[in-house]
């Protein structure tokens, strides 16, 4: 399963969920998924909805991920009302959620009308779209105990059995009277739409979690259709009913809840379609233009994919069919000799309707009309070559007048004529010196102590240490910063890890979130010491944060005897993570 945390996690539940999502092995050996942090909040008082969204290759699942509150025991779902928890299997008291409440269905529920209108309005159709509940706390039992609900609701808890069944159950739903898995193109499409930040998981990730390739945005209304009634008559004309599909256990066997070869001939048909329609279109357009009108008219320009991809295919207001190019997407048709990535090639009409040349000493034939561009295109290339050579000469030129000059030991007109012949060197700037400050939200940092390594080896503790003694980083940087919250000083320490990779980096992230797991090292643990800098952090707040293979952790507290508000220290460890931390000189 790949997960994707782009913001800091807000609650200790979400903590605890990725935290164990990130011991989950990436690929589809245990559960080909992608699990996106995107919370739903709602109301005056910006109460979560939902905390995550879950895309299988079988559909889409919302997902909320709540804590039970000094209550223990088996809880008790049910679709509407109250949920209970007691020790045993009969009603207990009222379930008390954190953030308020007892069932988290309602929540849920608006937040996957939410994703599908919002889906749906990005050109893509989400199918039957499932919701998950996941309960972290002091919770020891279920009922019911495989937690299905109906109607797409399924309740789990935070250990990988419970999780895996929830998780298959939800694909289960989503599945129902799905024609097509989803697929690389449409995860990345439907994860722009939904608004995650930071990267978007590139094709070769999602086609390892078990979603079939496309470079086509294949949930299209116009593409479901035909696809549908193509699958029809193979779930009508069955001769018995397919056994139910199971969850894999973690060691354990288990099927794929749909057919990989089935789902790949559905697939591979729409996309043949898909062209041919567009081929017919193409002929009909130009069949209906009149010979008098004959001349080639250049495409519309298209709008620029994403980076990296080429599956801007979603349908937009007022636009026509994307035109056959050559194969998939055009990547692997061949150009044409003469014509650019950038050139709009027109379109080329039938041999009955194009103009025939006319005779006469204003329009030779067609091989004297050909031989007379060609010569021209080549005295072009002739006067270019010799404009090249001349300016290569002068160049030489100049370099020849500077050599000497340097030789004559003229040191000042070699700067000159060096600075005048040559474009300035600008070097790095210095990252930030001991003593400099910086702002943000505006509150004011200095910077007292910084160090680097490369290694976290020997730097950190706990589980966090032996994080690093299976997998070292390449970088390590490490500062403290001074500041102040409501006049009283506080210290500020700022650690960025840099690994390998950003998926080693996201499974130390969601470590070092989860409560007692250890951390980095900060300075104060390792015995640095400034003017008005206490003895150990106390009492911290904690803010993290990762960009691509880079996790930066800040923790705060207060400097002094007197304490503050924990909310000012809060504030303060979120604004520590725009902080510089790089490149620090003394």
């Amino acid at each position: 399963m790949l997960i994707l945390t782009p913001t800091p996690l807000q609650t200790a539940a979400e903590r605890a969920f990725f935290a164990e999502l990130a011991g989950w092995d990436t690929g589809s050996g245990v559960r080909g998924a992608v699990m996106a942090s995107l919370p739903v909040t709602e109301g005056p008082m910006q109460r979560r909805q939902s905390d995550a969204v879950l895309f299988v290759p079988e559909g889409v699942a919302v997902v909320r991920v709540v804590e039970v509150e000094r209550q223990s025991g088996v809880v008790t779902a049910a679709p509407e009302g109250a949920w209970t928890i007691g020790p045993g299997d009969g009603p207990g008291e009222v379930l008390q959620l954190a953030g308020g409440g007892s069932n988290p269905l309602d929540g849920l529920m608006r937040s996957g009308m939410h994703a599908a209108v919002t889906l749906r309005k990005a050109g893509i159709e989400p199918g039957r779209i499932a919701r998950l509940t996941v309960l972290t706390g002091s919770v020891t039992g279920l009922l019911p105990a495989d937690g299905d609900l109906g109607e797409g609701d399924q309740v789990a808890l935070l250990e990988p059995g419970s999780l895996q069944f929830g998780v298959a159950r939800a694909a289960r739903h989503a599945g129902t009277d799905n024609p097509r898995l989803w697929t690389t193109a449409d995860v990345r499409a439907g994860i722009e739409a939904l608004g995650m930040a930071g990267r978007i998981p590139t094709v070769e990730e999602l086609n390892g979690e078990g979603f079939p390739y496309s470079p086509y945005v294949l949930r299209r209304p116009d593409l479901l259709t035909p696809a549908a009634l193509n699958a029809a008559p193979r779930r009508t004309t069955a001769a018995a009913p397919a056994p139910a599909p199971q969850s894999r256990r973690a060691g354990g066997e288990g099927g794929p809840l749909v057919d990989p070869a089935a789902a790949a001939r559905i697939a591979a048909a729409a996309v043949h379609a898909q062209e041919a329609a567009e081929r017919r279109d193409d002929a009909s357009a130009s069949a209906a233009v009149p010979a008098a009108e004959a001349a080639p008219v250049p495409d519309a320009p298209r709008s620029p994919a994403r980076p990296g991809d080429t599956m801007a295919l979603v349908h937009e207001p007022g636009g026509r069919p994307a035109e056959d190019t050559g194969g998939l997407g055009g990547l692997f048709g061949t150009p044409e000799a003469g014509a650019g990535p950038a050139e709009q090639r027109p379109r080329e009409l039938p041999p009955e309707l194009r103009p025939r040349p006319q005779a006469g000493p204003l329009h030779p034939a067609s091989g004297s009309t050909a031989s007379t561009a060609g010569g021209s295109s080549s005295r072009r290339r002739q006067l270019l070559l010799v404009a090249a050579a001349l300016a290569v000469v002068a160049l030489l030129t100049v370099v020849g007048v500077l050599a000497l000059t340097d030789d004559d030991g003229d040191a000042g007109t070699t700067t000159a004529g060096a600075t005048a012949g040559a474009a300035p060197t600008t070097s790095a700037p210095p990252g930030p010196v001991l003593g400099s400050t910086a702002v943000v939200n505006g509150t004011t940092f200095t910077l007292q102590a910084a160090e680097e390594h490369g290694t976290c080896n020997g730097h950190a503790y706990d589980a966090v240490a032996g994080f690093f003694a299976n997998g070292d980083c390449t970088d390590l940087d490490r500062a403290l910063w001074s500041a102040e919250v409501d006049g009283l000083p506080v210290v500020v320490s700022v650690a960025r890890v840099t690994m390998p990779d950003p998926a080693s980096a996201q499974a130390l992230r969601s470590l070092a979130d989860t409560d007692g797991s250890g951390n980095v090292s900060d300075l104060l643990r390792e015995g640095v010491r400034y003017d008005g800098a206490p003895e150990r952090l106390s009492s911290a707040q904690y803010a993290s944060s990762q960009q691509g293979a880079t996790v930066t952790i800040v923790e705060t507290s207060w400097a002094g005897a007197q304490a503050g508000a924990t909310s000012g220290l809060d504030a303060l460890a979120s604004a520590g993570l725009s902080l510089p931390g790089e490149g620090v000189t003394n």
